[in-house]
């Protein structure tokens, strides 16, 4: 437990048009023209139908994701294959695709707002994103690194905003009301408004957002009720500018704020703890795009900006009073209260320019290039009550200074109509410093570390269409993850600390086949896979030390199953089933990890099922009934060095239902998520930094109406 204390502590409207091989070839506008339901998508940089896509891409369209009543990525998780996330509070949580996952090191999963990437240099504290007025969601399965560079190991998040349109005004409303059982009562609003400046010139796109989530856990110490209810506020603006046919400019503001008083810890919906764990995450995001077409190819550029700060709090006096009693003698009530809180500053800019061909012939081709600048300053400590101590537990000021540029290229080529291949190739090289004072019970040290990392990515894929609407795919890419730095002090003079740990990587060899049948009244989607994930980073520690060592130890491989099928046998009826399956686990022993163990937080085994019904009641009315199973089997995290060396995962079904009537643009539904009320902890404690599990929302039951003009 006080070593993962310590460790906290340590530590779419500018986007080129298609080439040739892509719209030609293909023939996207024929299709999308006459085929329902096609949706389009920029998984590879620029327009295509998701069905042209070699590659398994799952796209949520905005309609969707309100017909779910989706509000963020864990609503999503289950019903995309391959793809599940755990959340630790509002706003906090881990994404693992494919079986990739890790509890240390930067993200394994790629994720981008727009053009904007999200990811971080830390695994637990990645960006919540609210899931209002989106265009589409897009989840890219599989290392995606030649396009969209590190951290897309598992694959890649794509969040697509809604862009202002330019021809009309319009907007819309959605408000909720729903409770918890046990627990409080949660509200939500959202409004979304959209004014043409000048008519198909310039226009504006306004969204604003309020979410009250309730809370259901008790604190049996304190005598409170529900006290990890959160509260979310969330503000975006856009501006498109196209005054001509080649040239469009975009600027996007977004703001969000989260504030929950507790995090969601507990046994049986109640906390014993005897100091809150509050969580406050404030993030402004800034980012622009300029598009210019030069017949020939389709110049991109964006720039974008973000400033954020996360704070939180956890109770750790079960674990360090005993320590203080026990092992320095204080008396028995002098000290009952130990705290540790922890803010993390970031300042990142990224950008990046790209130009993609238009030409008439069978080969196209894009590159780009693109920079990155990332500061961090992380700090904070230990605090004690009633008594306080003449040196600190635990302590840290942590500041790390990260810049990155790449290099990228892909060219495709139509060997025939029905043949097509893809090269692609990534060159990353990112130069990091750190500079950390840390404090273990009063004996305070001073680290730096100071290096580059470096590493080339390629990507190969062969298509074969046997009609515009069926496939078969190959597809060969290496995907990486950055390095980092340890704590040489963590040594004690007792071992040599290596003072940095190199980036892990993995291959992935995959076969899949994609299907739009029948007048897309049946899509099919399926892919299998091998992933070979070597250098993994692992857990270590200095003997009779507290603080992480990272190693290069691991190897990883398994293969994998991704299946999809949607089925619209009438108009009125879409059914949609998916299936995941992966059974990557560790070849060999490692400090952490014991041959056999699997990914840590990985599903092995999900799937989902999904139907929804929408007769035509009258001329203007139409009737909602849609009910969303999710089905997750069990992980574990492993910490071979650790006195509990497995942390469970339960198994967790869920079903949410809605039913309501659509009456022209307006909408008013019932729902109630959950419906069964299953109760599978997220997370089974004692584990890191929780003593207490980590609790599963109860049912919630509630009302909801929207419209639109």
């Amino acid at each position: 437990m006080t070593k993962w204390i310590a460790a906290l502590m340590a530590g779419t409207a500018l986007l080129p048009v298609a080439a040739y091989a892509q719209d030609t070839v293909s023939g996207v506008a024929e299709s999308t023209d006459s085929l329902p339901g096609d949706i389009i998508v920029t998984a590879q940089r620029y327009k295509q139908r998701l069905q042209d896509v070699p590659l398994s891409v799952s796209a949520v369209s905005g309609d969707e994701l309100a017909a779910r009543g989706t509000t963020d990525l864990k609503d999503l998780q289950y019903s995309v294959p391959g793809f599940s996330t755990y959340e630790t509070g509002a706003g906090r949580s881990t994404v693992q695709l494919r079986g990739i996952a890790t509890t240390i090191g930067s993200s394994t999963v790629g994720v981008y707002f727009d053009e904007t990437p999200l990811a971080l240099d830390t695994i637990s504290d990645g960006f919540n994103v609210r899931m209002l007025d989106l265009e589409r969601v897009e989840v890219l399965r599989g290392p995606q690194a030649t396009l969209y560079g590190q951290g897309s190991m598992g694959g890649t998040i794509r969040y697509i905003p809604a862009a202002p349109r330019l021809d009309a005004v319009s907007g819309s409303f959605n408000g909720e009301y729903s409770t918890t059982r046990y627990g409080a009562d949660n509200y939500k609003a959202v409004g979304v408004l959209n004014l043409p400046l000048t008519t198909d010139v310039a226009g504006i796109r306004l969204v604003a957002g309020y979410e009250r989530i309730g809370g259901f856990i008790d604190n049996v110490t304190t005598g409170e009720n529900n006290v990890n209810s959160a509260d979310i506020y969330t503000v975006r603006g856009s501006f498109l500018l196209q005054p001509t046919d080649r040239f469009s400019l975009s600027l996007m503001g977004l703001y969000q704020k989260i504030d929950q008083a507790n995090q969601d810890n507990g046994r049986n919906y109640q906390t014993s703890a005897v100091l809150p764990s509050p969580l406050r995450d404030r993030y402004t995001l800034v980012q622009g795009k300029i598009g210019y077409d030069l017949d020939f190819a389709e110049l991109t550029t964006s720039a974008s900006w973000i400033d954020r700060r996360n704070v939180t709090q956890f109770d750790i006096s079960d674990a360090f009073v005993p320590v203080l009693v026990g092992g320095f003698g204080l008396p028995p009530g002098f000290i009952d209260q130990i705290g540790i809180v922890a803010t993390t500053d970031y300042e990142i800019f990224n950008s990046e320019i790209r130009l993609a061909s238009q030409s008439d012939g069978p080969l196209g081709w894009q590159f780009g290039a693109s920079y990155n600048s990332t500061n961090i300053h992380q700090y904070g400590g230990t605090f004690t009550a009633p008594g306080s101590l003449p040196f600190a537990i635990i302590a840290s000021d942590d500041f790390r200074e990260n810049k990155a540029f790449t290099l990228y290229g892909e060219a495709n080529y139509a060997f025939t109509p029905q043949l097509k291949a893809i090269v692609g190739v990534r060159y990353y090289r990112e130069h990091k410093q750190r500079d950390v004072r840390s404090t273990n019970f009063g004996l305070t040290t001073t680290d730096t570390g100071d290096a580059t990392f470096e590493t080339v990515n390629p990507r190969v894929n062969v298509s074969y269409e046997f009609t515009p609407n069926s496939m078969v795919y190959a597809n060969v890419a290496k995907g990486f993850r950055s390095g980092g730095f340890n704590q040489t002090s963590a040594g004690g003079g007792i071992i040599d600390v290596p003072p940095s740990y190199e980036p892990d990587k993995i291959w992935t060899y995959e076969l899949g086949t994609k299907h739009q049948l029948f007048g897309n009244k049946l899509i099919l989607d399926a892919s299998v896979y091998r992933s070979l994930w070597s250098d993994v980073q692992s857990n270590n520690f200095a003997p009779g030390g507290v603080v992480i060592i990272i190693n290069n130890s691991g190897h990883v491989s398994g293969w994998g199953v991704d299946l999809s099928a949607t089925v619209r046998p009438v108009r009125d009826l879409t059914l949609s089933a998916t299936y995941g399956w992966n059974n990557l686990k560790f070849d060999e022993a490692t400090a952490d990890k014991a041959p056999g163990d699997p990914v840590d937080a990985a599903v092995r085994n999900s799937w989902s099922a999904s139907f929804d019904y929408r007769p035509q009641l009258s001329d203007n009315v139409t009737g909602i009934f849609r009910v969303d199973y999710q089905h997750a089997g069990k992980g574990q995290f492993t910490l071979r060095n650790q006195p509990v060396p497995v942390i469970e995962r339960p198994r967790r079904d869920i079903v949410n239902l809605r039913v309501g009537v659509a009456a022209g643009p307006v909408e008013v539904a019932l729902f109630a998520n959950n419906l069964f009320d299953e109760d599978a902890p997220v997370i089974i404690g004692p584990f890191s930094l929780f003593s207490e599990n980590v609790e599963q929302r109860p049912r919630v039951i509630g009302i909801s109406a929207s419209g639109r003009f």
